[in-house]
């Protein structure tokens, strides 16, 4: 019964015949299911494997012994026998710390230590604990432990029986196959591979499911179970599916230098909250992909295995795979309404990220192209700025403590041992306060250092916020990648290949009992600035450029000439630099300002860095020969390109400008000048036609024409408007989606006034009784009718 009805949901509409995923339905608005028969009894016959390698206790990290907790305590709640759970954590029950901590610095100012000898003397220390779960006995995460448990468990899990496996772990990356990654185990040069653990699931009775939950860097590669490589030629093996925190060749959260000591962040921690809330992996991984704010990129088994096909069938067309997606996508919008939930979850994600809503790879190739290279960029801006402040920390601490040398009897009680933490933590605030006291006597100095750890931090967290706008792009890929996917198993595949994705859908739609009282533990994610607002402040942080490698002066040489310490010798010029335009060649020795030498190892680097862009400035400079002479030097910004990212315009810009083709009235008029409202909208979305009486009384009112355009073909509204339907004089189409993108639709409806300048009022989506056409709208009307 179930084969027939997913023939008859690929062959017909999903959407019109009840065969969306439950995790699409609750995005559509059904809401949480109080537990079935099916996810209690799922759960009963439920047997789990928690394992955490570790590597060894410096990169052993506490989120992932709380992430063992949380899953473990949430198995139980929903009504997993205890004696089924088993976890594999590092050393396992041995004693011996395994784990390294270190607690956040608590004072605020620590940075001013960065660069200097007593940040590492004063910050906080490693403290070596023992794994410990709270009831439950640990095993050791080696590969001859989970070998020996699979080894016995083989009989004991039956057919029938669900094993769920879950990771979070390190993940290593193997370079010559990156369909065999690695999992990392306790101890040196212990891991699991992706064929290793392949071939130790086959050993269960093929009719045992196998539902894997990975967490690790690289993650993905496991997806490559469903090939069956590891497994002996005879050997059917279980049904194998899974969801992962990072396609194979993508890092996870938590090699994020940002994320280091943070908690409740990154994909397991949305994912185990997700799944407490509903019971149901496929609505947990959808939750994940919404409001995970870090560079993971979730997916699943079905999503590689239709990637897989697709690839395999562009290849065989002499098509590039992008161009052969996008083709099935286009047939896939013929009927729109029939992907609503997949469309609605582009639009969540869009908004929760400042996106616009796409609708073709197409749409998404800049940004992939272009972000990994300025999130590249920034963390380089973002290492020079820390480079130049630490270089600036050590030379101010060094005038400090000759200034104050009792300071350097005292730091040297630290490394002695003869102070307890209290005492040092005491100490370091004493310490800064009077560094910073010190600091202030000399404003440019102080203005200096202050400016060097505020762009730091602005190019640091810009850098990452754009290795997360990469994750977004990318999980939006895989949408509609798995959209064309659908599209290739109704026209194009073979019976074999649409029943191999009914079984790893069926696999992957594992459930179980909620735990609410486990659920609604994470806040929601702070707002995502949008794009624009991101390059502004990364712009504010980025360095005026000079174009020089270069090292300083060794001693001999600046004693020789009579140098500062802070005299550079170039090393390289950069063909069409400012430096270039100089004069400045290789060999040349840099001395500083005509009357102000640089007296700090590395100063030109800060002082280029913190110079006005565009404001010629004159160095002191001696040639090969001894020859002194003074250069006129006008820095240039930070090359740096942006990738375009759509709107949506500013409130107060100029509405730009749009071309549409009309189905009914002149568009091209209505937007030669204002007062209007463009009304994007959808033949399948609800809420558009639920506004359509407000539309009308906004015409009415003659505060402004409404402009409805849509990216649907002329033949849909056609259908659609053979019923008799009231609804507003313009209708226009957007075939290339030109106007979604400049306005950065994120979802319809999506409502845009214009005011008599030409300039936008208003621009929100999503439609309420209660919200109508906002408050502009209204108040535009209500001056309309007022008029005589």
């Amino acid at each position: 019964m179930r084969f027939l009805r997913f023939v008859v949901c690929i062959l017909l509409i999903p959407s019109l015949m009840g065969c969306s995923s439950p995790a699409l339905r609750k995005l559509a608005g059904a809401g949480r299911e109080p537990a079935s028969a099916e996810s209690i009894e799922q759960a009963a016959r439920l047997h789990a494997v928690l394992i955490n390698g570790g590597g060894n206790k410096r990169i052993n990290y506490q989120s992932h012994l709380l992430h063992l907790g949380q899953i473990r305590d949430l198995l139980l709640e929903s009504g997993v026998p205890p004696d089924r759970i088993t976890v594999f954590a590092s050393d396992g029950d041995d004693p011996e710390p395994d784990l390294a901590l270190r607690h956040v610095q608590p004072e605020k100012d620590f940075w001013r230590l960065l660069g200097t000898p007593a940040h590492a003397r004063l910050r906080m220390p490693l403290v070596d604990v023992t794994s410990e779960v709270d009831g439950t006995q640990l095993l050791p995460a080696t590969q001859e432990a989970i070998t020996r448990w699979f080894a016995g468990s083989a009989a004991t899990i039956q057919p029938g029986d669900t094993l769920f496996v879950y990771v979070t772990d390190h993940g290593e990356k193997n370079k010559n196959d990156l369909a065999d990654n690695t999992i990392t185990l306790w101890g040196k040069k212990e891991h699991l591979s992706v064929r290793e653990l392949d071939g130790l699931l086959a050993g269960l009775d093929p009719k045992v499911r196998v539902v894997m939950l990975m967490s690790q860097c690289f993650s993905g590669s496991f997806a490559n179970i469903i090939n069956g490589d590891g497994r002996d030629k005879d050997a059917a093996g279980p049904e194998v599916c899974g969801y992962f925190s990072a396609t194979a060749d993508r890092m996870a959260y938590g090699c994020y230098a940002e994320n280091r000591g943070r908690e409740n962040v990154g994909h397991s921690f949305r994912f185990i909250n997700a799944l407490a809330e509903d019971g149901s992996l496929d609505a947990a991984h959808i939750d994940t992909m919404v409001t995970d704010a870090t560079p993971d990129v979730p997916n699943r088994t079905s999503d590689f295995y239709v990637d897989r096909l697709l690839r395999a069938a562009a290849e065989e067309q002499g098509l590039e795979y992008e161009t052969y997606v996008d083709s099935l996508l286009a047939e896939a919008w013929g009927n729109k309404a029939r992907w609503e939930s997949q469309i609605r979850l582009l639009d969540r994600i869009g908004k929760a990220f400042g996106y616009f809503s796409p609708r073709s790879l197409a749409e998404l190739e800049e940004q992939q192209t272009r972000l990994p290279d300025i999130a590249g960029q920034m963390k380089n801006v973002s290492l020079a700025w820390r480079q130049t402040l630490q270089d600036s920390n050590a030379a101010n601490f060094r005038r400090f403590i000759t200034a104050n040398p009792d300071w350097e009897v005292n730091l040297g009680l630290t490394t002695r041992g003869g102070l307890d933490q209290r005492e040092l933590r005491r100490m370091t605030g004493v310490l800064l306060a009077d560094l910073e006291k010190f600091t202030r006597e000399d404003r440019e100095v102080a203005d200096r250092i202050l400016t060097l750890h505020k762009r730091g931090d602005d190019a640091s967290a810009t850098s990452y916020r754009m290795e997360v706008r990469l994750a977004v792009v990318l999980r939006m890929r895989v949408i509609l990648t798995t959209i064309a996917g659908q599209v290739y198993l109704e026209t194009r595949a073979d019976v074999a290949q649409a029943e191999r994705y009914r079984a790893l859908v069926a696999c992957e739609d594992l459930r179980i009992p909620p735990a609410p009282r486990m659920a609604g533990r994470l806040e929601t994610p702070e707002r995502f600035p949008p794009f624009k607002e991101d390059v502004e402040r990364a712009t504010a942080a980025l360095p005026a450029w000079m174009g020089i490698r270069f090292r300083d002066v060794q001693p001999p040489a600046r004693e020789k000439l009579g140098l500062e310490a802070g005299a550079a010798r170039v090393l390289t010029v950069y063909p069409g630099a400012p430096a270039d335009q100089a004069g400045l060649a290789t060999t040349d020795v840099v001395t500083g300002p005509p009357g102000k030498p640089f007296t700090e190892p590395r100063q030109i680097r800060s002082w280029t860095m913190l110079s006005p862009i565009g404001t010629a400035r004159e160095l002191d400079v001696i040639d090969i020969e001894g020859v002194r002479r003074t250069v006129s030097l006008v820095p240039g910004p930070y090359p740096l390109e942006w990738p375009k990212l759509p709107g949506p315009p500013e409130i107060g810009a100029k509405a730009p400008s749009i071309k549409l083709s009309d189905y009914q009235g002149d568009a091209a008029e209505a937007l030669s000048g204002g007062p209007y409202m463009l009304f994007f909208w959808a033949t399948w979305c609800g809420p558009c036609k639920a506004a359509i009486p407000d539309l009308l009384e906004f015409e009415r009112s003659g505060a402004g024409p409404v402009i409805a355009i849509t990216d649907e073909p002329a033949e849909l509204l056609d259908a659609f408007f053979a019923e008799d339907r009231e609804f507003p004089s313009i209708i226009a189409i957007d075939p290339f989606r030109q106007a979604f993108q400049t306005y950065g639709v994120s979802g319809t409806p999506t409502f845009v006034l214009v005011d008599g300048d030409g300039a936008i009022n208003s621009q929100f989506s999503g439609y309420s009784k209660e919200k109508g056409l906002g408050e502009a709208a209204r108040a535009m009307m209500a001056v309309r009718r007022s008029e005589p």
